[in-house]
């Protein structure tokens, strides 16, 4: 029962998949934090069922659309259609799935990049401020529509296993982030740095739980997908010192979206 509580919690933070939460999942997430990977898994095995099914879907509509109005002779005008539909609607899944929640700590993460030479304070005051600005909306837009592209990009029969190292390898950058990150003192963020920092033996759990994910799903280059979270991971560490003054909820959200995009280049390379 303890294991299913624990499971239920990060589900929970994680995702937008309505489940009963306990006073203290927050706490408990971030106790787990190490886990998050294996979260990553499940939320890639979603993406990665949903967008199977929906490309098997739209290619049965389209070939009969195809066969009975233009008689076959529009094939791969259709095969196109199906494949920039089905990766859209995959990643709309993701983010409906996410609940939007990284993808606002990127645009928050954006807002703040956009200041310069503000201080620490008015940089965290602008990205919790309810406003979208320039810079924000062009780094969302940015990573949203390189990932829409690798999506595509990424071969049909192999996208359930693409989806779940690229979450697994998400999931790790924001692990990677808590536990060499600098606590803020304040907000979510500081709850989970200070959970897992410095907490080498978890971070190792973490570590292996991904390569061992990844190299079993997509051999070499999935666990070359995973080293490039560690890597964003840490790239995020060092902005978060210079942007925030330390990790906040932002830069994990930032990190994830980031992370994800960086592993699916390394996949469909």
């Amino acid at each position: 029962m303890k294991i299913l509580r624990i499971l239920r919690g990060l589900m929970a933070f994680l995702t937008s998949i309505p489940m009963k939460m306990d006073e203290d999942f927050l706490e408990l997430s971030a106790r787990f934090m190490f886990l998050f990977p294996v979260i990553g898994a499940v939320i890639g095995f979603f993406a990665g069922i949903y967008s199977f099914f929906t490309s098997y879907f739209l290619s049965l509509l389209f070939g009969f659309f195809n066969a009975t109005f233009f008689s076959g002779s529009q094939t791969t005008f259709f095969l196109y259609i199906t494949k920039v539909l089905a990766s859209v609607m995959t990643l709309s899944f993701l983010f409906v799935l996410t609940g939007l929640q990284h993808t606002d700590g990127l645009i928050d993460v954006g807002n703040a990049l956009g200041i310069r030479k503000a201080s620490f304070e008015e940089r965290i005051e602008i990205a919790h401020a309810w406003i979208v600005t320039r810079s924000g909306a062009l780094l969302a837009l940015f990573v949203s529509l390189c990932t829409l592209l690798l999506i595509f990009l990424a071969k049909p029969e192999a996208i359930i296993r693409f989806l779940i190292v690229a979450e697994v390898s998400a999931k790790l950058a924001m692990v990677t982030c808590a536990w060499q990150g600098t606590s803020l003192q304040r907000g979510k963020g500081s709850i989970f740095v200070d959970s897992i920092k410095d907490m080498h033996s978890l971070y190792l759990t973490s570590l292996v739980a991904s390569l061992l994910i990844s190299a079993m799903l997509l051999g070499l280059k999935g666990t070359l997908a995973v080293t490039s979270g560690i890597v964003v991971g840490g790239l995020f560490i060092v902005l978060s010192k210079r942007v925030f003054g330390g990790v906040s909820g932002d830069i994990f959200g930032a990190t994830n979206e980031i992370a994800r995009m960086i592993a699916m280049s390394v996949l469909v390379w």
